[in-house]
């Protein structure tokens, strides 16, 4: 829900709680009123009712007395005024009208005279029907003006903090970005800081990748250096565990130059260095590995059994793609058994290895770990799994490695906007015709 929704929402339920209390509080000041003007008024009747009567003209009662008596009493009350009202004069319980009656005490000529008049005034009932279409009306159009106001006002004042929220989304570590101008103070603190941090994360990634970049270089020339001497030295007259032990340096070096390969690579991967915007046949680069791989399946006289749909486009960097299914499939015959088996399933929404091999020694869901791997293979650096994992959440595609014996099966399930649709697929073929 947005924030202007919720601010709307807010409004309204202090609109709806508070508009009972206030209609209450508005229904007893009107009464109130009401009783005290009309008291007033039937106070004036009596004393001129009781003027007219000491002056000898009872019979012309005054026009504004509703219905004005005399009662002549043995004496006066302590009261010189009492006030009566019936809220239901005609026994109905459904009366709109309320009867108040003001007795006013007084001598007149010399004796103790009671002077009573009575008038109606418009019930609790009547008044609260007033009220009740009044509060309608009142909560329709503020309503109505809260909904169409706080659009507009989402327009203007959340105007910065949409424009700040797209800066983010689109913030890219290798450049500073630049936040707008606002006049609000809370989003001014929210943009300076948001600014510090992200100049930061730039200035960190730019300092991380220097390193990585520089100690990249310079691991490769000693590398370089050490497996030219070895290959000088073993071109020398040594013996035969001589030759072993040159053997396993060689391939101890090869397995560090591999490991920091791969270990440069998840780094760049992790700060996003592959857009992955580009739209290519992944059937195809299927295909090619496997051609590439035939050698090695031959080696150990794995059985290849392929399931490949035709028109497989994917958004993934070509890079990525043609590593992903390097390791899936390298790795699918790195562990599998003499005379085993590989059946390479590919669909429009997944991609599917299975492989023979022995039982994975460590749980399936640890070996996506960075150097976690089964001690069936020692060739293994236990980082090509991590990679395929790092390149999922990179093209947001879903990875699940099960074994049932005596099959492992990896799964990369694509995610639907990564898939292209029958009419961009057109389009994609057209845009290729015309740049061929």
């Amino acid at each position: 829900m947005k924030l202007v929704d919720k601010f709307t929402l807010w409004f309204l339920g202090v609109i709806v709680i508070t508009t009972p209390i206030t209609s209450y509080i508005c229904l007893n000041n009107i009464e109130r009123k009401i009783d005290d003007v009309e008291i007033a008024r039937l106070k004036i009747v009596n004393t001129k009712a009781a003027a007219r009567m000491a002056d000898g003209t009872t019979v012309n009662i005054p026009r504004d007395a509703s219905f004005t008596t005399f009662t002549l009493l043995p004496a006066l009350p302590a009261d010189s005024v009492r006030i009566r009202k019936d809220p239901d004069p005609d026994g109905n319980h459904k009366s709109m009208e309320s009867r108040l009656t003001v007795s006013s005490f007084m001598t007149i000529n010399g004796k103790p005279y009671e002077v009573t008049t009575s008038s109606y005034i418009p019930a609790s009932r009547q008044i609260l029907n007033a009220i009740m279409d009044t509060v309608a009306w009142k909560l329709l159009l503020i309503i109505l003006c809260v909904a169409v106001s706080a659009r507009f006002l989402s327009q203007r004042i959340l105007y910065t903090l949409r424009l700040t929220m797209k800066k983010i989304h689109n913030f890219d570590l290798k450049k500073k970005i630049t936040f707008p101008q606002t006049n609000t103070e809370e989003f001014k603190e929210l943009n300076t800081f948001l600014k510090k941090m992200t100049d930061r994360a730039v200035e960190e990634y730019t300092a991380v990748k220097q390193f990585s970049e520089n100690a990249s270089h310079e691991l490769q020339t000693p590398l370089a250096v050490i497996r030219g001497k070895l290959e000088l030295l073993s071109e020398t007259n040594i013996d035969e565990d001589q030759a072993t032990l040159l053997a396993d340096m060689h391939h101890a070096i090869e397995k560090l130059s591999k490991i920091n390969r791969s270990l440069i690579l998840l780094s760049k991967m992790e700060n996003n260095e592959f857009a992955v915007t580009e739209h290519i046949k992944f059937c195809r680069v299927a295909k090619d590995v496997l051609a590439a791989y035939e050698d090695r399946l031959e080696m150990k006289n794995i059985a290849v059994k392929r399931e490949l749909d035709k028109n497989i486009q994917l958004r993934i960097h070509p890079v990525l793609a043609d590593m992903l299914m390097n390791n899936l499939l390298g790795n699918a015959i790195r562990h599998n058994v003499q005379d085993g088996t590989i059946h390479v399933i590919l669909k429009q929404e997944k991609l599917v290895i299975k492989n023979t091999g022995l039982p994975p020694e460590t749980p399936t869901e640890e070996l996506f770990e960075r150097f976690r791997k089964s001690n069936q293979c020692s060739e293994s650096v236990g980082l090509g799994l991590a990679i395929v994992k790092q390149i999922c959440e990179v093209c947001d595609f879903k990875v699940s490695y099960k074994y049932k014996a005596p099959l492992h099966i990896l799964q990369v399930d694509f995610c639907p906007g990564s898939v292209i649709n029958e009419e961009e697929q057109d389009k994609f073929e057209t845009a290729a015709v015309v740049t061929a």
